[in-house]
Order: C-alpha cells, then structure tokens, then sequence
C-alpha cells in the first residue's frame, strides 16, 4: 500500500481535475481552478500531469520534445492521443487569451511549423504549468509529466483495444486498475459521486467527463508506486528545455515500453 501523498491531475477543460491518494487513505478527487491551489494544500511526495512538461523554444529544443512525443506515441499504441506541443511564446499567448491565429502564427515563428486546433486548446492548460515550474524549481523534481494511456499500457501489461470515451474503454481501463488500486470500480465510483458535490462554478467551468476520472486515476496510481520503481520514456534521456526543465513522461511498467 502507498505511504506518499501523491496526485494524478487531469485537466479538465477549464479546471484541473486530481485524485489524492494521501498515506493509505482511499483516493479523493480535488477540482481546483489552478495547480498552484492544489500543490499549496499539502505537502505531495509526487503529482503526475497529464500536459507536456518542458516546452520548445527552437529547433534543439524541439527535437529534444519531439523524441518525448513520439516515444510517448510509441508506447501506448496511439498515436493520436499525443498532440504536439506548443512552443513555449504560443502557451503564453494562449494564457493570455490569445485566439488560434495569433498563437499559431506565434508557434510558426519560433519553430517553423503550424499549430493544431486540438494543442490549441490545451495551450492555456500547458502554459499554467510551465509558469508555474518556472518561478517554483523546487517543484519540478515531483510534478512530472505523465499520459494516461502510456500509463494504461504499462499497467495493463499489454496494447489496449478499445477507445476511451466509449463504456468498453473505461470497462477495459478499469481493468487496467485491478491489482494497482484497491477496488477500482468503487473509487471512480466515489470520484464521481464526490464531484457532483463540487463548486458549481468549477464543475460547470470545466464539466469533467467519466474518462477525465478515470485517466486521473491511472496517474494518480502511477504516482503510488515508490519513484525508483518508475520509469521514464525516453529511456536513459536527459533532455531539458531553454529554462532547464527535464522533457520526459513517467510511467510504470513491468517491462520497458521503449
């Protein structure tokens, strides 16, 4: 049984979604406007995040994100999933409300390409993070970058079939679980029934979904595991970003991934 307290944020669309994990309590879920909110509440040994860590300036820098990426890609089988990440100038245009145009046009001028709708919209999301382990270097050794079906594969000790946004997906995430968590099946039950009790303002802002839970769970049983038993894609890396920020993605397996 886990004795750290560690969190597996998700983020949610317009909140971030964690599920808490303290000592051997069982896992709570938190909804919290910011990161920042949510590392403040109490001393966590370990949070993984689902948004890219380390972010692109120029082309070192973006060849460095890319091996993540495409080792992330690699691993979990779905190379949809991992979207390119912005440069660092386009998640800060993005914070601030920039729209799509203006952000992109941003991203091609510092790495000479376009920027998808979809890493668009997590933008905001990445650009938070990144500020934040920009002005708290004390933090960066313990919020690490994680993606939730990396995660599924290694724990589930094998390629997933299914989607999941679809009922057999999170039914075979689920089982993913089994033997990482206590009771599964019971613990998405209890996050979803303690979010209907969340801030209306934050549950409506964000409107997190069943599968938003259930990838918080897998980061946030990820994160139970001691850190010398984690692994990290790439394999052996050590690449950082302009600010000295570690690119990788954590992950547990029984096996290597890469």
């Amino acid at each position: 049984m886990p004795t750290d307290t560690v969190a597996g944020v998700d983020w949610a669309g317009g909140a971030w979604l964690a599920v808490v994990i303290d000592g051997d309590d069982e896992p709570k879920p938190r909804l919290e406007r910011d990161l920042e909110s949510l590392w403040t509440e109490r001393d966590f040994d370990r949070i993984l995040v689902d948004v890219p860590i380390g972010l692109p300036d120029d082309a070192e820098t973006l060849a460095a994100r890319e091996a993540v990426d495409s080792a992330a890609r690699s691993a979990a089988e779905r190379p949809s999933s991992v979207f390119p990440v912005p440069s660092r100038s386009a998640c800060e245009a993005a914070k601030e409300g920039a729209d799509y145009e203006t952000v992109n046009e941003r991203n091609r001028a510092d790495l000479d390409k376009g920027l998808s709708r979809q890493s668009y919209h997590i933008a905001p999301a990445v650009g938070e993070v990144d500020e934040f382990l920009r002005e708290d270097e004390a933090a960066r050794d313990r919020i690490l970058e994680a993606h939730p079906e990396v995660c599924f594969r290694g724990l589930a000790g094998r390629p997933l079939d299914h989607s999941k946004t679809g009922a057999p997906g999170v039914g075979e995430r689920l089982d993913a679980l089994d033997g990482h968590l206590d009771d599964p099946n019971a613990a998405l039950g209890r996050v979803c029934r303690e979010l209907a009790g969340a801030p209306a303002d934050i549950v409506n802002a964000a409107d997190p979904t069943v599968d938003d839970a259930v990838d918080a769970l897998a980061l946030a049983a990820v994160a139970s595991r001691p850190l010398d038993e984690l692994r990290f894609l790439p394999e052996g890396a050590d690449y950082r970003d302009g600010e000295r920020i570690p690119m990788r993605m954590a992950y547990w397996s029984a096996e290597r991934l890469d």
